[in-house]
């Protein structure tokens, strides 16, 4: 009896492993759902394929050629090129890095499709997910999120701006989109509604100033009081902290500092946050408020922010989008993250938030990806996430991050010549391709028909081609 109990203990383990596993074959979902009833992979989509390491696919459509014998026979897939499944139904992260130019943006919004739009052409998806985006770009005022291209496939994009570039951005959005596609796309302020505030928010975001050593007298007293106000345990009350800001009779130098910051702050905050006369916005029309099939993109490019008050705002972003999250689950990703995840506390803040997600990713609902130029961001992002996409770089800094945190990459790597040999590999890699680090991935089986997880190693991989509009090509003096 105990011997069943076992074997069938073992047989459970093996399905929940595999039903939970981030990326399959095709051939592995086939196999899986032979003769079953009740489908071992419910929500899944095409991402790219596997290709042959002496292969160049750059001139290839790879949506076209292998969405028609997706859903059929597979008979004549060449196993080195077989479609590679994006499992939506289970949380995950990833980690895609690469030169500027390289793909890792397209990856990502090839990602972003398969949980939000369903398309039989790809694959399965009666619960789509809801959508956030994180996006800084202050060096580069006229480039906009390309996720927002969502749109061209009847995706709702909301896109959230600062008060202060709010014109800008709303002039260069509907611009990049076009007519024919901006009655689905919906820029707004940012602005933080009184229900979003709490104490512990407020906290984080009183500590928005960079380096700073010495704690001024204002900071401390505004301390206090968030303390004082937190021991009653009644809702937060913006105009209350401000009106017991005032009896403390700080000196005029203290005012003028803390009125600074108290600006910035109410730059993001509700007018009925601030005047009590103020009607308060209801729930229903709460602008943080995300749904299935729908795309939210906090796009914080302002040359009036820096990079840790960017940061400090997406983590407290990020804690009201998990909070309010649909029951089918929330994808967060990170655009550009190495343009605002930068050596300031508020980042090293925020990265340890992303961490607690990933880590508690399957009791939250959650995936998570960041896209970044530089993997050394946060070395210990790339020692969690479940998949890795290396795009082509050429720095050997770079090389050395991932040598020493992605366990795919440091165990191919023993030897000074397999060391050169890989960063050989990622130098050649063309646009789209990237070698694929996902330990626990099954994409084939072993010579006894028993799957088989990617573990220590990794593939050479072409992202699929986009569905949607590409809003990332490079500006040419002349294209054809």
């Amino acid at each position: 009896m105990r011997l069943h109990h076992t074997k069938k203990d073992k047989a459970s383990g093996a399905d929940e492993q595999l039903r939970t596993t981030p990326l399959i074959s095709l051939t592995i979902k086939e196999i899986s759902e032979a003769n079953v009833k009740t489908p071992m992979f419910p929500q899944y989509a095409f991402l790219g394929c596997r290709i042959p390491e002496s292969s160049s696919s750059h001139e290839e459509d790879i949506t076209s050629s292998t969405t028609h014998s997706m859903f059929g026979s597979t008979n004549s897939v060449d196993e080195e090129s077989e479609p590679i499944l994006l499992n939506i139904n289970t949380p995950w992260s990833a980690f895609i890095c690469g030169s500027q130019g390289s793909g890792k943006s397209y990856t990502l919004s090839a990602i972003i499709e398969n949980c939000l739009y369903a398309s039989s052409s790809i694959g399965k998806l009666p619960k789509p997910l809801a959508g956030v985006v994180f996006h800084n770009n202050t060096a580069s005022a006229h480039n906009i999120c390309e996720a927002a291209q969502l749109v061209s496939l009847g995706v709702k994009v909301n896109v959230l701006v600062s008060r202060s570039n709010y014109h800008t951005l709303s002039t260069i959005y509907k611009k990049a989109v076009g007519s024919k596609h901006e009655n689905l796309l919906n820029i707004q302020p940012l602005v933080l509604q009184s229900h979003h505030i709490t104490a512990e928010r407020m906290h984080r975001l009183m500590a928005f100033a960079e380096g700073e050593t010495a704690v001024p007298l204002y900071m401390e007293v505004m301390m206090r009081i968030l303390r004082e106000m937190a021991i009653t345990g009644t809702p937060f009350s913006y105009a209350t902290f401000k009106a017991n800001l005032e009896k403390e009779g700080l000196q005029p130098a203290q005012k003028v500092m803390m009125a600074m910051r108290l600006n910035l702050l109410e730059s993001f905050l509700d007018p009925s946050c601030i005047e009590t006369s103020k009607k308060a916005h209801s729930k229903k029309n709460d602008i943080l408020s995300t749904s299935p099939g729908n795309l939210t993109i906090v796009d914080l490019s302002d040359p009036f922010l820096d990079s840790g008050t960017t940061c400090t705002l997406f983590d407290i972003l990020l804690s009201i989008f998990l909070s309010s999250r649909p029951v089918s689950g929330l994808i967060v990703c990170l655009d550009e993250a190495h343009k605002f995840m930068k050596s300031t506390p508020a980042a090293e803040t925020f990265t340890e938030n992303l961490l607690t997600v990933i880590r508690e990713q399957r009791h939250n609902a959650c995936r998570v990806v960041i896209a970044t130029q530089e993997p050394t961001i946060s070395p210990k992002l790339l020692d969690l996430c479940s998949m890795t996409f290396v795009h082509r770089f050429t720095s050997p800094d770079w090389m050395t991050t991932l040598r020493e945190h992605l366990a795919g990459a440091s165990d191919l790597v023993t030897a000074v010549t397999s060391a050169a040999a890989l960063f050989e590999r990622i130098i050649d890699l063309d646009v789209g391709e990237s070698l694929l680090f996902a330990p626990s991935a099954v994409l084939e089986v072993d010579e006894n028909g028993k799957q088989k997880k990617l573990g220590v190693g990794c593939v050479k991989f072409k992202t699929r081609s986009r569905l949607g509009a590409d809003g990332g090509q490079s500006i040419l003096a002349v294209r054809e």
